[in-house]
């Protein structure tokens, strides 16, 4: 005998899932604290492409001691470990950084085996971001 389908079940775990597609993703400040993509995956290209805003006094938060401000920082976080940085780089006004389109600022593939978080972001910078 053949199991009738479970469609109120099935169609709740469905609308739990959020799919992340890998692929170019523009970043600003306005991502700060969310999950960009998921893994397992891998970083292929970060891009600096617009320049802070004003200057941003690095802040670091006290307990993690991660950058929450003046810094953009990259984490991978798996549920039940602490947050594990895969990039941070301080990117302030007149610092020696030149945004433009193809300013490539990671020259290496970085793999990611949880969530992809944007933990801090220079205010009023822009970046892209490529996974795959």
């Amino acid at each position: 005998m053949a199991r009738a389908p479970r469609h109120e079940t099935e169609v709740e775990e469905r609308d739990q899932v959020e799919q992340f597609v890998h692929g170019v993703k523009p970043i600003t400040t306005a991502l700060v604290g969310t999950v960009i993509d998921t893994g397992p995956a891998n970083i292929t290209q970060i891009l600096f492409t617009g320049s802070p805003t004003s200057y941003e006094v690095p802040q670091f938060d006290p307990g993690t001691g991660l950058p929450t401000a003046g810094y953009f920082t990259l984490t991978d976080e798996v549920a039940g470990q602490p947050p594990h940085v895969l990039y941070s780089v301080h990117a302030g006004v007149n610092g020696a950084h030149s945004p433009h389109a193809s300013h490539k600022m990671s020259g290496y593939s970085i793999p990611f085996t949880g969530n992809l978080v944007l933990r801090s972001c220079p205010a009023g910078s822009t970046w892209s971001l490529t996974t795959a």
